[in-house]
């Protein structure tokens, strides 16, 4: 008798985002026989909805910016004739081409087979895949990886069902600009796409029902963006929930208590949920809550054989942590020999929100290390770009390096930036919290002048001179 699992996939992938497609790839370069799942969105949600057409859009919105801004750096422009519409195509046009690389066609190529269609588990190693045309096909896996995602949470706002309104799957199948947008949700995507449509020529109003945008992140970061969204006239209504929406000819109206808005257009950026539902996980024994599928250390479910990556696992919701994970997984799918390699969850996770400026920050908060570690034994580091030659060179002064540190050691807890780019910056302290390399040592790290960069040596001067200098002058004074 045929055992059934001879004719198995050796892995089978369910999703083809960021995670699955690392999966997928580097086990069908390690000769494995690879199929790979996804419903038809290839690419997943950060090449379709998320990060490349946003950040797509955001550069074209900076350059809007620049034109518009061009008299504060001496240049005049004589026309006055705006029109970001031609923004839109380009972002679709760059989704497709970074889309011919993760295809079908594609992953052919690269030795994946791969299945349109929903997939659905009906024991430990079999999937029911439904296809489009109401087709339904039966595989089996030794192993098998769950990278389905998240998808946008929609609140339960009176009225909303009944209004033509967007998340960030749909906001980018515009075909212009609109004249008036209103966003709920002031996170980072929220914030990141208010920001663009602005700059684009939107005007935009942008509802928090908290006190403040971008809740996870330093007060000084938050009362940044919210500066720079007032002084370039996007209308802010913060601490205040939205009671009902209503539709009203071609306009969408916002009610709140005692006042409404109406807008043309309306984006809900209120949060993300992990995509799990048509698995049939309770069909396996697999648990999984509101946050995802519980894994172990190893990325593994409540069977070994299956696996889970990304946002699925309900950890950080960001594109590089799928695929940090997903290269652990791959690495002990894929050898031969029977250790195994862990998920490093303690490793500071970076985070980047793509406004103008960019917020970026990784580790503790000053308030979440204050609370661990006691607010004596922490010392807090500021360096305004008011102070960066290269930041006043380029009239952005606005933003700030903020490291958080154990007092003596000067091991870094924590930071965040407020710059142009602070992305790219975060990493000179990522990496020194990765390895363990206390804030004093950049001290001594030449850094290129002029760059903002130089804020981060700034900083790491402080050590000495605020630190262990006053201690220091306390101590002679004694003696």
């Amino acid at each position: 008798m045929k055992d059934p699992m001879n004719e198995a996939y050796q892995v089978i992938v369910i999703g083809a985002g960021a995670g699955g497609l690392v999966v997928a790839i580097g086990a069908a370069k390690a000769g494995k026989r690879v199929l790979l799942i996804d419903k038809g969105t290839w690419g997943g949600d950060c090449t379709n909805f998320g990060c490349v057409p946003s950040k797509s859009l955001i550069a074209s919105a900076h350059a809007a910016s620049a034109i518009r801004n061009g008299e504060k750096f001496g240049i005049k422009l004589d026309s006055k004739t705006f029109n970001g519409n031609g923004a839109l195509d380009r972002t679709r046009d760059i989704v497709q081409s970074i889309l011919s690389h993760e295809d079908p066609p594609a992953l052919k190529e690269k030795g994946v087979e791969t299945l349109t269609g929903t997939a659905t588990f009906t024991d430990p190693h079999t999937l029911k895949v439904t296809l489009s045309s109401g087709e339904q096909k039966t595989v089996k896996g030794k192993s098998i990886v769950i990278a389905t995602g998240s998808h946008p949470r929609v609140p339960p706002i009176p009225g909303l069902e009944t209004v033509p309104f967007h998340t960030n799957e749909t906001i980018f199948d515009l075909t212009a600009i609109p004249d008036t947008l209103g966003v709920i949700g002031g996170g980072p995507i929220g914030c990141e796409l208010a920001q663009a449509f602005h700059h684009l020529g939107s005007h935009v109003t942008l509802v928090q029902h908290g006190r403040h945008l971008l809740k996870k992140e330093e007060i000084e970061a938050q009362k940044v963006i919210e500066e720079t969204f007032r002084k370039d006239g996007i209308q802010l209504i913060l601490g205040k929930e939205v009671e009902r929406v209503e539709k009203k000819e071609n306009r969408i109206i916002l009610h709140f208590p005692n006042e409404s808005v109406e807008v043309n257009e309306l984006l809900v950026a209120t949060g993300r949920t992990p995509s799990i539902d048509q698995l049939g996980l309770e069909k396996i024994g697999i648990k999984a809550g509101p946050k995802g599928i519980p894994v172990d250390g190893y990325g593994r479910t409540a069977h070994s054989h299956i696996m889970a990556v990304g946002d699925v696992t309900g950890r950080a919701l960001f594109t590089h942590i799928a695929e940090n994970e997903a290269r652990t997984v791959l690495t002990n799918l894929i050898l031969p020999w029977p250790i195994r390699y862990k998920i490093d969850v303690k490793q500071p996770v970076p985070r980047v929100t793509y406004t103008d400026p960019e917020i970026a920050a990784v580790g503790m908060t000053e308030k979440e290390a204050a609370e661990m570690y006691g607010e004596h034994k922490i010392a807090v580091y500021t360096v305004p770009f008011s102070d960066v030659d290269r930041a006043i060179t380029e009239g952005r002064t606005e933003g700030f390096v903020k490291i958080v540190t154990k007092k003596w050691s000067s091991r870094i807890l924590g930071a965040t930036i407020a710059a142009p780019r602070a992305g790219e910056m975060l990493g000179q302290l990522s990496t020194a919290m990765s390895a363990n390399l206390p804030l004093r040592k950049l001290a001594s790290l030449i850094h290129p002048y002029p760059t903002y960069n130089l804020a981060i040596r700034k900083a790491a001067d402080q050590w000495l001179t605020k630190t262990v200098l006053p201690s220091l002058m306390k101590w002679i004074k004694r003696k």
